[in-house]
């Protein structure tokens, strides 16, 4: 009985209590990695450019909806996504394959772009301030994705169609690229999609050209909330559209390039449809020129759910 009501007991039941608190309260996530160990991706990674169709799986991150302790695991229903192109206008790019692909980056040589990892955790961004990206609809803004270890798939819009065409450069062009879909191997609620590096620059004979490319949701009866990001990604009236601001584009997510995370809202969806366009900013500058043809919008996306 002194045992029941002494210290140690006392002791051992705030320690169980604290357990059950953190288990209510944790916000666990499905979330993409590839650590060498839990790999969302089959190792050994591929490397682009390429248009084929690419699917990763998700681990359970154990309160993931703050990123200071990465704890991976595989969930017990599994739960994978299929990113692919469709309806692609510009399907015959040289060197480039076609107009979106997976594992492309400008700057192979001054014709060709470079052939990267079509999934990888290098974002040439760290989120520092915890501002930008978000891990869970109900998490706090601007925490949970950790671009040290949440990987993401690599998508490159070339420019040299545009180049081709001698297409304009005015801020109220837009050129459709296709349509971008994730397709998840079962229903899921609410799911987050993160978007770093909306946007690029060319640069010759210091007269300057920026592009982002912008996004459509499709997909009947869905709608964006914006979660968290800079001034630059910003949603239409209709909370479909994920736009540029207008504002210079760069390439930086600190300043020019969109760059956030959204929610697209409703249960049991098992497809989302994007369609892709690309708009430069109205500067001075080119596409490219007869020589160099390797420009391009390199971007990533990493998608993260409630633990479902």
């Amino acid at each position: 009985m002194l045992l029941k009501h002494g210290p140690s007991a006392r002791l051992l039941l705030l320690l169980l209590t604290s357990v059950s608190a953190f288990r209510t309260n944790a916000q666990n996530t499905l979330e993409f990695v590839q650590d060498g160990v839990n790999n969302s991706y089959p190792a050994p990674v591929t490397k682009g450019p390429t248009s084929i169709p690419q699917t990763l799986s998700f681990f359970i991150n154990n309160n993931g909806s703050k990123d200071e302790g990465i704890y991976f695991q595989k969930p017990q229903k599994p739960l994978s996504v299929t990113f692919s192109f469709d309806d692609q206008p510009y399907i015959t790019v040289p060197q480039h394959v076609t107009g979106m692909t997976f594992g492309a980056a400008s700057g192979a040589s001054a014709s060709q772009v470079r052939s990267v990892p079509v999934v990888n955790n290098n974002y040439y961004f760290t989120d520092s301030t915890h501002t930008m990206f978000t891990s869970h609809p109900k998490g706090e803004a601007g925490r949970g994705v950790n671009l040290y270890s949440n990987a993401g798939l690599q998508v490159f819009l070339s420019a040299k169609p545009l180049l081709a065409s001698k297409a304009p450069t005015a801020d109220t062009s837009r050129y459709y690229y296709g349509k971008l879909r994730l397709q998840f191997s079962r229903p899921v609620n609410n799911p987050v999609i993160s978007l770093i590096g909306l946007g690029a620059t060319t640069n010759f004979a210091n007269n300057r050209l920026g592009f982002a490319t912008e996004l459509e949701l499709q997909s009947p009866g869905r709608t964006l909330v914006k979660l968290s990001g800079n001034k630059e990604m910003v949603l239409d009236d209709s909370k479909t559209k994920i736009l540029h601001n207008k504002s210079t584009i760069t390439g930086s997510c600190a300043n020019g390039a969109a760059c956030g995370s959204v929610m697209v809202t409703g249960s049991d969806i098992t497809s989302l449809i994007f369609s892709v366009y690309l708009r430069p900013d109205g500067g001075r500058g080119v596409w490219g020129t007869e020589k160099v043809t390797n420009s391009g919008d390199m971007w990533h996306v990493t998608v993260s759910l409630p633990e479902q």
